[in-house]
C-alpha cells in the first residue's frame, strides 16, 4: 500500500523551466526525437499515465479543523485503493488556502495550468466553493468536486456542469430540521446565527420551514462572526422563553456558544438545536464536553452507523489517526470515491467525458449511506441524521433519534432563501 502523496507546488519559475527542460532532452533521447509523443491530463498512453488529482484546502486558519477532516478522508480513500484507479497510479497535489478565497484561487490556476491536474477540488468554506465554482465555470477545463460549501445558490443560479457537490446544502439540512422541531420539540424558538451570508441562508431556511410545518419563530438574533461574549443574546433569549433555540456558530464560535448556553443556565430549560453541525464535532466534545449533552444537532454522517462499509471505515481511520470520524472526514473519503466512479464510468480522464459521465448520474454506497448525485442540482440525495448529545459511564457520544431517508436538493429556489 502506497504512502499519501503529497507535493509542494511552491517552485521558482528558473526550477520550473530546468527541470521542464531535463524532462524533454530525456524523453527526446528515450524516443528518438518521436514528435508523436503525447503530454497532458488527457493523455491515455498505455492507460498508465498517472491520474492528477488537485486540492486547495483550508489546512489553517479557523476552519482547519473541517480542512484536515477533508484531507484525511481523501487520504485514507486512495491508501484503502493503493493510490489507483483502474490501472492508473493516483498522484495527490494538495494546498492549503487557509480560509481566503483569493489564495484558494491562485492554488486553482497553479494546479491546473501549471500541473495540468485531471480532476480539482476545492470549496471548504462557502466563500471560496463560490469563488472556485465561478473559476471552474468560466474555464471549462476541468471538473470540479466541492468537498463541504453549503450554499444553496450552487445548485441553483450559480450552478455549473463543472462543480459538483460532495456535502450538504444550507436549504438540505436547516429545512430539514425546521420540519423535525416543529414535529418534536417545541411550537416556539428563537434563531441565533452568525450574522454573514451562510447565517442569513441557514436561518431563514430553518424559519420558512419550521413555520410552515406550525412553529413560530418568537425572535431572531445576529451576532457577529467572531463573537467571545453572547450574554446579551442569552439574557435576551431567557426573556422571550421559547420552547427551542436554533444556532449557527460554524467554526470556533461555535463551542463558545454551546458552553455559556450551558453557564448561563439554559440548557435545561429550552431544547437547543444546532444548525452548524458543530455540536457532534470531536474537537467540539473535545472542549466542552458535557455541554454537548441534551442539544440537537443534524449530520448526513454519524460514526455510529450500522452498515457494513462504515464499520470498515471508521475501524480503518481509528487505526490510523487515533480518532474518530466526522462529516468532514466522509466529504473528503466520498470525494475520493465519486472522483473515481467518475473516471471509470467516463473511461477517460477527458474533462468533457468526465462532465458528461457525472450529468449522466452517479451512485454508490459510503459510510454515510447512499448517494445519489442529481444531475438536476449537482448535489448529493442521501439521508440526514438527528442525533443528540448523551453522556454514558463518564463519556460524552451522540444516539441516532430519527433518520430522514433520500432528502433531494429542491430543484428550484423556493423563494424564501436569499440569494448570495
Amino acid at each position: 500500500m502506497k504512502d499519501k502523496t503529497i507535493i509542494n507546488i511552491k517552485k521558482t519559475m528558473l526550477t520550473k523551466l530546468s527541470v521542464l527542460f531535463l524532462g524533454l532532452v530525456l524523453v527526446l533521447t528515450a524516443c528518438g526525437g518521436n514528435e508523436n509523443a503525447e503530454t497532458g491530463s488527457e493523455t491515455e498512453a498505455s492507460g498508465q499515465d498517472p491520474v492528477k488529482l488537485g486540492f486547495t484546502l483550508s489546512l489553517t486558519g479557523n476552519y482547519a479543523f473541517m480542512g484536515e477532516g477533508v484531507k484525511e478522508g481523501i487520504e485514507l480513500y486512495f491508501e484503502e485503493n493503493d493510490y489507483k484507479i483502474g490501472s492508473r497510479d493516483v498522484e495527490l497535489l494538495i494546498e492549503d488556502d487557509g480560509g481566503d478565497p483569493q489564495k484558494a484561487l491562485q492554488n486553482y490556476q497553479q494546479l491546473t495550468m501549471n500541473h495540468q491536474v485531471d480532476f480539482f477540488g476545492g470549496g471548504v468554506i462557502g466563500s471560496i466553493a463560490y469563488a472556485l465554482t465561478e473559476a471552474v465555470e468560466q474555464d471549462k477545463q476541468v471538473p470540479m468536486i466541492n468537498v463541504v460549501g453549503s450554499g444553496n445558490s450552487l445548485s441553483w443560479e450559480d450552478q455549473s456542469d463543472y462543480s459538483w457537490r460532495i456535502g450538504f446544502s444550507s436549504i438540505q439540512y436547516a429545512g430539514t430540521q425546521g420540519e423535525d422541531v416543529a414535529e418534536n420539540i417545541g411550537e416556539t424558538a428563537v434563531v441565533v446565527a452568525s450574522d454573514y451570508v451562510a447565517g442569513h441562508e441557514i436561518a431563514t431556511d430553518f424559519v420558512a420551514n419550521y413555520e410552515e410545518n406550525g412553529g413560530e419563530v418568537l425572535d431572531v438574533m445576529w451576532p457577529a462572526s467572531g463573537t467571545s461574549d453572547f450574554s446579551s443574546y442569552l439574557s435576551q433569549i431567557k426573556q422571550t422563553d421559547p420552547e427551542a433555540v436554533f444556532f449557527f456558530f460554524p467554526g470556533a464560535d461555535g463551542p463558545r456558544f454551546i458552553q455559556q448556553f450551558k453557564d448561563f443556565g439554559l440548557g435545561e430549560k429550552y431544547g437547543l438545536i444546532d444548525g452548524s453541525s458543530v455540536l457532534n464535532a470531536p474537537s467540539t466534545i473535545e472542549s466542552v464536553g458535557e455541554d454537548v449533552v441534551g442539544g440537537q444537532t443534524i449530520a448526513h454522517y454519524y460514526p455510529g452507523l450500522e452498515n457494513d462499509l462504515n464499520k470498515q471505515f471508521v475501524k480503518s481511520y481509528e487505526e490510523k489517526y487515533s480518532k474518530t470520524p466526522d462529516a468532514y472526514v466522509v466529504n473528503g473519503y466520498d470525494t475520493g470515491k465519486l472522483i473515481a466512479e467518475t473516471i471509470e464510468q467516463a473511461g477517460s480522464t477527458n474533462s468533457d467525458d468526465l462532465v458528461a459521465a457525472l450529468n449522466d448520474g452517479i451512485s454508490f454506497d459510503s459510510p454515510r449511506g447512499p448517494i445519489t448525485l442529481d444531475p438536476d442540482t449537482n448535489h448529493p440525495t442521501q439521508n440526514l441524521y438527528i442525533l443528540e448529545g448523551i453522556e454514558e459511564n463518564g463519556e460524552v457520544s451522540f444516539e441516532l433519534l430519527r433518520t430522514y431517508e433520500e432528502v433531494a436538493m429542491p430543484t428550484e429556489n423556493p423563494g424564501y432563501t436569499p440569494q448570495k
